[in-house]
């Protein structure tokens, strides 16, 4: 039998009473399962730090922890008879419902690749099966959409980020470096971004040439705009050959 609820518990538990809870009720889950037997449902009590979660009791014997939503669909209520088959389907489900909503608030943030999800969901040490259902879930809603995430960083990063540095972030992200070629190859040259950056610079520093190459080098913009950009200024200078 795979995907038993209490050893997630047991995985990422953060004291011993933790450890002993999870490997009590693992210990439950697994005689209930060794003898084929039915177990009822004695107590359902919501979790103290998780409001959406809660503890089901089968047997007077603390058994697995569930999503409430799961368990009120499950048909999880004081009284039923639930076996150890049922009970790992409804554990695989509320993992499966955790990872989801966990997903959603990571997503509701910011954009995010998929590469990203993932290794969020992972780090917390959801099942490799429940994070490939929440990106699959999430990707059909339309929240995860890579080639439309890169579009619109390189949209909304194009006047104030060079290619290089968008493309070193982008690639940070996890995404596919096809999608960031077609994305940062449709862009053109830079060299009135540079300019303007370096003139936005110059308002608050004082002309150097290699300072100010420096900076816009830092920023991401390609060489060929960063000497563009200087040259318009009108100050070139003799440094210029030496960088």
């Amino acid at each position: 039998m795979s995907n038993i609820c209490p050893h997630r518990a047991a995985i990422y538990a953060k004291n011993g009473a933790d450890f002993r809870r999870a490997f009590c009720a693992l210990d439950f889950f697994m005689r209930l399962w060794y003898h084929s037997a039915m177990g009822k449902v004695t107590d359902i009590k919501p979790q103290k730090r998780s409001k959406s979660r809660v503890n089901v009791y089968i047997d007077g014997e603390f058994a697995v922890a569930l999503e409430a939503v799961t368990a009120k669909a499950g048909g999880v209520t004081v009284g039923a008879e639930i076996d150890a088959d049922a009970l790992s389907r409804l554990c695989r489900e509320s993992e499966d419902e955790s990872a989801l909503s966990r997903a959603f608030g990571y997503i509701s943030r910011r954009m995010r690749t998929e590469s990203e999800v993932r290794k969020y969901l992972t780090e917390k040490k959801y099942p490799p099966s429940s994070v490939d259902r929440a990106v699959a879930r999430l990707k059909e809603y339309g929240y995860i959409d890579d080639e439309e995430f890169v579009r619109s960083y390189v949209e909304n990063k194009r006047d104030t980020r060079g290619k290089l540095r968008m493309r070193r972030d982008l690639a940070l992200c996890g995404a596919d470096e096809k999608l960031i070629d077609g994305a940062i190859g449709d862009m053109g040259d830079q060299r009135e971004a540079a300019s303007r950056a370096a003139e936005k610079y110059l308002r608050t520093h004082p002309y150097d040439y290699r300072k100010l190459c420096a900076r816009l080098s830092s920023m991401g913009f390609e060489w060929e705009d960063v000497r563009a950009a200087v040259r318009g200024l009108g100050k070139e200078t003799e440094d210029e050959e030496s960088i």
